[in-house]
């Protein structure tokens, strides 16, 4: 009755949802790019960028889901739960994102889930936090706690969105920090840590090297999407 009443069309294709499909429709979803990294995540093409580059400590694991277009299907996805407030798009992609990856093991040995923070004032703005809801949906699938106070963020800069890559590392140093009070309960831990974009890696390092500075830790790294560059080439695959 609902459906009627309500109807709901798939964010991808705009085509008429069925009651039984969420927020995509069956063809989208099984049409999605994915990378596969997976299954290799301690030494793909994306995990390299990561090399020596985290305060003298390797992170362990990366891997991104998706291959991110700006037109496409999973780019209409990222902005939609990014700038229009579709928390739970957020959610569901996060625990689809952990049954396929969950399959392969690539959550083996993690311990609690950190999304990458915002600063208050743009959580306030945005009115949530869209890491957060994606590793709240991770955590569902998995079992794995979140941790939302280790990782914290001072301050906003400026978009990454038209900055070169030096300039998205400048605009990102300095700008996280760990709070000490928080620290103490993931001493030893493995963490992973839940972006929802991966272009350069900018912000994904300066966090991973902020945790690195936790005593014991591990750390690894998942995004629901990477973006194509001239160092990150990823074939999709359809599932």
């Amino acid at each position: 009755m609902l459906d009627t009443l309500l109807p709901r069309y798939c964010i991808g294709c705009d085509r008429r949802l069925l009651p039984s499909e969420k927020t995509l429709c069956l063809h989208c979803l099984i049409s999605l790019p994915r990378t596969r990294l997976w299954v290799n995540p301690e030494e793909n093409v994306l995990a390299k960028q990561f090399w020596g580059r985290t305060n003298g400590k390797e992170v362990r694991k990366v891997a991104a889901f998706l291959s991110y277009g700006k037109t496409t299907t999973v780019g209409r996805i990222v902005h939609a739960f990014k700038y229009y407030g579709k928390r739970r798009l957020a959610y569901e992609m996060g625990c689809l994102m952990a049954q396929e990856l969950k399959e392969a093991g690539f959550f083996d040995g993690v311990d609690c889930l950190v999304p990458v923070p915002l600063t208050l004032w743009r959580r306030l703005r945005r009115g949530y936090n869209q890491a957060e809801y994606m590793a709240r949906g991770v955590g569902k699938v998995t079992g794995l706690p979140v941790c939302t106070g280790v990782l914290r963020r001072k301050r906003f800069n400026t978009s990454q969105t038209r900055l070169t890559a030096r300039e998205r590392n400048e605009n990102v140093t300095g700008s996280f920090y760990v709070d000490m009070r928080c620290a103490e309960a993931v001493r030893g831990k493995h963490l992973l840590l839940i972006d929802d974009v991966i272009t350069t890696g900018a912000t994904s390092r300066e966090c991973a090297r902020q945790l690195a500075g936790i005593p014991d830790v591990e750390i690894s790294i998942l995004a629901f999407s990477t973006v194509q560059t001239a160092e990150v080439r990823v074939e999709p695959q359809r599932k």
